[in-house]
């Protein structure tokens, strides 16, 4: 939902969004810096930024945040895997996923073995206890970890399969794509991560000219598309994860449900 308003006299941004909402100016803050506010359908996240009388400000509405969208998808005595929901941060914060299995689980030893982007959905994965933390997060480290996700993506792609070996951070870093649709302006996307780094695929696909949809960071700057300006997060899924469960003995492969506001974006695009 995009609530649309006209600017009639000249003003900071932050005084605009406080009086025409009727809130405090530091609630209008914490929606400007949410990346949520868009002036002229360009992207605006300085409070400071002065409105011109004729300026169209929208407010793209974030969907509210609720512990109980975590849906376990597996668990043992030794792990716990979730499907993160795109409204909550991975740990070490109060209302995290990490924090908020602590108490549903009656477990003060839960630890987050990797991290997801508070906007990224699906599939994160969690130890009981410190030491099977450490553990997997070996494991990890080890790169002996099979990780898929979705993401859909502006522009038409040109390629079928792509691999994309960039550095980031001065890293090495790799990503296989797969195009699995395309059309109306965007493309719909199965990325192959070999390596963890941090914004890893907005960052690849933003550098090949298709930033996936819905990035506040790495996105287009200009939001002309009516699609486009209801997206309140960015359009990227972790769908499957494969490893060898060091306790079990076993290969474990999870798989997280697509949530409903990326089923409604392939919808939208008749994917």
């Amino acid at each position: 939902m995009v609530k649309r308003f006209y600017v009639k006299t000249p003003l900071p941004l932050k005084e605009f969004i406080a009086q025409t909402l009727k809130i405090s100016k530091n609630q209008a803050k914490d929606i400007i810096d949410s990346r949520n506010v868009l002036v002229n359908s360009k992207r605006v996240w300085i409070a400071t930024h002065n409105l011109k009388e004729g300026d169209v400000v929208e407010i793209i509405q974030p969907q509210p945040s609720n512990k109980d969208q975590i849906k376990i998808i597996y668990e043992d005595e030794f792990i716990v895997a979730v499907n993160k929901p795109p409204t909550l941060v991975s740990d070490k914060e109060k209302n995290s996923v990490e924090y908020i299995l602590r108490e549903k689980l009656k477990n003060e030893k839960i630890k987050a073995i990797h991290r997801l982007d508070k906007e990224t959905s699906g599939i994160l994965l969690l130890a009981k206890d410190f030491n099977i933390y450490e553990r997997f997060k070996d494991m990890w480290d080890d790169k002996n970890v099979f990780k898929l996700y979705l993401a859909i993506s502006h522009n038409e792609a040109t390629f079928t399969n792509l691999t994309i070996n960039s550095e980031i951070d001065g890293k090495p870093a790799v990503s296989h794509v797969k195009l699995l649709k395309k059309g109306n302006g965007f493309s719909y996307f199965q990325v192959r991560i070999e390596t963890g780094r941090k914004h890893q695929i907005r960052k690849h696909l933003a550098s090949i000219r298709h930033p996936i949809v819905g990035d506040k960071v790495y996105g287009v700057k200009k939001l002309e598309n009516t699609l486009v300006k209801r997206v309140s997060r960015q359009m990227l899924h972790s769908y499957k994860l494969s490893f060898f469960h060091p306790y079990k003995n076993q290969r474990l492969d999870l798989t997280a449900e697509i949530p409903t506001d990326f089923k409604n974006v392939l919808n939208f695009l008749n994917f």
